[in-house]
């Protein structure tokens, strides 16, 4: 067939895998970001890691500190050696900053939990999405190819037909 059947139905249209690539490059985006995040939450030397490791270590030394000024004011006010109210201060200094890093812990892992479930579901949503878009188009395609067969079957129908006609016309047998 060729360049006239092209010229007589129309070209038939291929797929252009650079358009599918298109329509999935956003859920190709959300999928590098998501795993850049995983990836920032699992190493411990990250910069968010660090940043609340930083921020933990600042408030647990802060409350450690206020609870071994209040024993040592209880230690003083009950008349304790000041060896047993040290020894009674640096106990609940160790004790806060423990529940402190404890607590932390225990919300930093619900915290992350949470956030890759989101984004693990607003990924598939836009991969759902992308699909849709791109299977839009390879339905768009197989309809124009659909329709030029169609018209090219027609063509050679109508022609057979021309044809079987001449040769069983009335001086035919």
């Amino acid at each position: 067939m060729g360049w006239l059947s092209d010229k007589l139905f129309g070209k038939r249209k291929n797929l252009d895998i650079n358009t599918i690539k298109g329509y999935m490059q956003p859920a190709q985006d959300m999928v590098n970001e998501s795993t850049g995040y995983a990836r920032g939450l699992i190493d411990p030397n990250s910069e968010f890691n660090i940043r609340n490791r930083n921020l933990l270590q600042m408030m647990n030394q802060s409350s450690g500190q206020q609870i071994g000024q209040q024993m040592q004011k209880m230690g003083a006010m009950y008349g304790a050696s000041p060896a047993q109210a040290m020894m009674q201060a640096r106990m609940g200094m160790n004790q806060s900053m423990g529940q402190g890093s404890q607590n932390y812990m225990q919300g930093l892992l619900g915290t992350q939990l949470q956030g890759m479930n989101l984004f693990n579901t607003a990924t598939q949503n836009q991969t759902g999405l992308s699909e849709n878009l791109a299977n839009a188009y390879v339905q768009k395609v197989n309809a124009h190819n659909a329709r030029r067969q169609n018209r090219v079957g027609q063509m050679f129908g109508l022609a057979g037909a021309a044809l079987g006609g001449l040769s069983y016309g009335p001086g035919g047998n």
